[in-house]
């Protein structure tokens, strides 16, 4: 209920939905970790507890987290200029790694301070008060998880569902104090620099999971294979495009994706023919996936029959090497006895470059076995859309 008057009251209109979502869950976590911060600051210095105080700088840690969660979204939305001609989508991603770092900082730092308190223990103030305190900041904690989590569904923003994940991991850890706390009044032991061990721990791991999750996009991750097949399926609905290859999907940020493919055409067909489809085909699809789609044509010979004998004793070839995963361009070029077998060989990411030459050298010498009178010639080729 609240969530959706929140979401109604800050969205102004359907372009900047996702930016006002961004900025909507920032404002939302500053307000909510800023009274926990100060609330468990209070606590833990009255109370004499390490694991409050170290729960209470993980919301600190938060707060700063939603800070830098509004100036990545702000960044991302800005438009693309001379020095970046395809917007600051990535400074999203960039934002999420300071996130990452200071959240990874702060666990260490409680690391240490739990060490001591387990070295050197000092006697806990039990309040009852204080400890429904705790569970009223769990209640906040698990509404902000389920918050995010919404906001998250709708933008598709990794930010926002780490957010969200990490305010769930909040639940747990200050349940996990909020049970120290009240089993430190009946036993006598350092149970408080354990759990706050535990704590800072969690916050270590929780910031080791949003280094992943941010640091990937940024390194040049696998895209969605859910885009690719729309792509793929979009190119086959056209009427001269008979076979794709050679995608690569370069992302820029949310729904800003640079794209090239290869499309196979047949040979045959009027080249000003082929040119205007294939211009015909960047446009619509560009539009109606939101990319930008660049297509290099490639003619295919779809009559002669030297060439579809020989690709069929290749095909056979191939089956008995798992590591290829397909092959195209096949084309046989030259005349008389000095004629070429060319083409390229996609390979899985398992073969190294150092072992690329003895694999290509012992599928040339199969190839030449069959047919000695051609010079076999083949590409590596690599697949950069994980659909193998």
């Amino acid at each position: 209920m609240l969530t959706d008057i929140l979401i109604k009251k800050f969205i102004k209109n359907a372009e900047d939905e996702r930016k006002s979502l961004g900025l909507l869950s920032g404002y939302v976590g500053i307000f909510i970790n800023l009274i926990l911060f100060i609330i468990k600051l209070i606590i833990g210095f009255l109370s004499n507890s390490i694991s409050i105080t170290a729960d209470a700088f993980n919301n600190f840690s938060d707060m700063g987290s939603s800070v830098i969660t509004i100036i990545g979204f702000k960044l991302s939305d800005k438009p693309a200029d001379k020095e970046h001609p395809f917007g600051h989508g990535r400074g999203e991603y960039i934002a999420g790694l300071i996130v990452s770092i200071m959240v990874i900082l702060v666990g260490f730092e409680f690391l240490k301070s739990s060490f001591s308190k387990i070295l050197h223990p000092e006697k806990l103030k039990f309040s009852l008060l204080s400890f429904f305190i705790l569970i009223i900041s769990i209640s906040f904690k698990l509404w902000l998880g389920r918050f995010n989590s919404r906001l998250a569904k709708i933008t598709n923003s990794n930010i926002l569902d780490a957010t969200s994940l990490d305010s769930f991991s909040d639940v747990l850890i200050t349940s996990t104090v909020a049970l120290g706390f009240l089993l430190s009044k009946y036993i006598n032991f350092p149970l408080d620099g354990y759990i706050g061990l535990i704590v800072a721990l969690f916050i270590i791991f929780a910031g080791y999971k949003l280094i992943k999750e941010t640091i990937s996009p940024l390194l040049g991750e696998a895209p969605d294979p859910k885009l690719v097949d729309e792509i793929i399926s979009e190119l086959l609905s056209y009427e001269y495009i008979i076979g794709v290859h050679d995608i690569i999907i370069h992302s820029y940020g949310h729904k800003t994706h640079l794209v090239s493919v290869h499309a196979e055409v047949p040979s045959n067909i009027d080249i000003m023919e082929l040119h205007e489809m294939i211009d015909k085909a960047e446009n619509e699809i560009s539009k109606k996936l939101n990319i930008t789609l660049i297509i290099h044509m490639d003619p295919v010979n779809m009559d002669d029959n030297e060439v579809l004998e020989a690709k069929k004793e290749v095909i056979k070839i191939l089956k008995d090497y798992p590591e290829v995963l397909s092959f195209h361009d096949f084309r046989i070029i030259g005349h008389n006895d000095k004629k070429s077998i060319i083409f390229d060989l996609v390979v899985s990411h398992d073969v190294l470059k150092k072992d690329e030459p003895t694999l290509i050298k012992d599928i040339i010498s199969k190839i030449t076995n069959i047919h000695p009178n051609y010079k076999v010639i083949i590409h590596i080729d690599r697949d950069y859309i994980q659909l193998h």
